[in-house]
């Protein structure tokens, strides 16, 4: 790791530490000044609350699961002949790819849930979810994917080629190999992406983490007063206590690659939106 590389990272150490202590500053700060009622923080120490919670989380990451693995499946299959096919036939799997990432998520998981429920198919909610889900997260994967095989140099997969490989020995042989450890930091980070797009299934009405939230809001604001802002508060630090490791995990993947190495994406506001400077070798 360079010196540049570490510097960055105890940098962002503190920065996390001294978010953190503003956060618990702020919250003691609500007690003693009595904005924050305790009873309203009772619930949660019954274990049934968590119990409801964890019911919904399930939902969540199930949704994320089967969401990511479509997606990959899809974004692998749709990078490569974005970047194998050329001139206007790439242009027949760029353009779909262009309009989903163009599409917000939201609108296209509500096309998706009242499509299915005109032509008669499923009428849950999650599965409306992860339909959706993966339309959206099969075009960013694949741009991820393309710009990996990008990455690599050219001078490889023509040496592999002169040695009697073919086209799709190369690809799995040679140059996905090289990219996947590349695309990994971004990967991950889309999958933090893709779980924080979860709680758009609240809409949908989907039994999932922010919508057990709900249920449980209405149930217990009956009881003891609103707990909106305790259980929302609390749903908050689910999702960060999932995603903020995830999010170390990537900023650490790519700190262990040099620059050149690195792949960016154009377009997504939680990739880097810069793109590394080509090396000599590449295409």
């Amino acid at each position: 790791m360079t010196a540049f590389a570490a510097a960055r990272r105890h940098a962002s150490g503190r920065g996390t530490l001294i978010a953190a202590a503003i956060v618990v500053a702020f919250v003691a700060l609500l007690f003693l000044t009595g904005r924050i009622d305790g009873r309203k923080w009772q619930p949660f120490l019954e274990l049934s609350t968590w119990r409801f919670l964890g019911e919904g989380l399930l939902v969540t990451l199930g949704v994320a699961g089967a969401a990511l693995l479509l997606s990959m499946g899809f974004g692998l299959v749709l990078g490569v002949l974005r970047a194998a096919l050329p001139g206007r036939a790439g242009w027949s799997v760029a353009i779909p790819m262009e309009l989903a990432r163009a599409t917000p998520i939201l609108t296209i998981l509500l096309v998706v849930f009242f499509g299915l429920l005109r032509a008669g198919g499923s009428r849950d909610p999650a599965i409306a979810g992860i339909i959706g889900l993966t339309i959206y997260n099969s075009a960013v994967i694949g741009e991820i994917v393309r710009a990996g095989i990008a990455s690599i140099a050219r001078g490889e997969s023509e040496a592999a080629r002169s040695l009697g490989l073919s086209y799709i020995q190369t690809m799995r042989a040679v140059v996905l190999p090289q990219a996947l450890a590349r695309m990994t930091p971004a990967l991950v980070s889309q999958l933090i992406t893709l779980i924080k797009d979860t709680s758009l299934l609240f809409i949908l009405a989907a039994p999932e983490v922010l919508s057990q939230g709900r249920a449980f809001v209405n149930f217990y604001s009956q009881q003891v007063g609103s707990v909106l802002l305790e259980t929302y508060f609390v749903i908050a630090c689910i999702f960060f206590a999932i995603n903020y490791p995830l999010s170390r995990f990537s900023r650490r993947l790519e700190a262990r690659r040099p620059a050149h190495e690195r792949v960016h994406v154009l377009g997504e506001e939680d990739q880097p939106i810069v793109l590394a400077e080509p090396t000599a070798g590449r295409p």
